[in-house]
């Protein structure tokens, strides 16, 4: 019986100190930015060094983001919760004849932190007013089934 609960003990210690770490995105990042010259560097290059971004701005096409995060378990004791370990985003901006015009590299100390807010958003009106008690039949008729009647 002591021979099971030390080998137990064996592998336990032997898999928590493999830490799980998930990347998402591009990998090296920085040292691939390096290669891009403004003025000089067209998107087809971008295309060949980086490959399809990340996303493009709704906004602008000629604005492009590539993303890299790395994510680690942080200990046993935590129950398997990720840390971000490395964010990184290049922002990188075309002219209209299609040059990097600006390119910029955010880290993770760019980032901010947000907290979250417990408010509630009121409505516009209160179903126990008279307008809110008139919407609410409109609402419970429009979305009320079909009913077949027989004369």
């Amino acid at each position: 019986m002591k021979k099971y609960i030390f080998l137990l003990f064996l592998i336990t210690i032997g898999c928590s100190n493999n830490k799980v770490v998930y990347n998402h995105g591009l990998l090296a990042i920085e040292a691939k930015s390096d290669k891009i010259e403004i003025s000089k560097t067209n998107k087809n290059d971008v295309l060949k060094i980086f490959g399809k971004p990340s996303t493009i701005s709704l906004f602008d096409d000629n604005l492009w983001f590539y993303i890299q995060r790395v994510k680690k378990n942080q200990s046993l004791i935590k129950l398997g919760n990720t840390k971000i370990t490395s964010n990184k985003v290049l922002e990188i901006k075309f002219n209209s004849y299609g040059l990097v015009e600006n390119k910029k590299l955010y880290l993770i100390e760019d980032m901010n932190e947000l907290k979250k807010v417990k408010k509630v958003t009121t409505k516009e009106f209160e179903t126990t007013s008279k307008l809110g008690k008139l919407l609410k039949s409109l609402e419970q008729k429009i979305n009320s089934p079909k009913t077949n009647k027989k004369k």
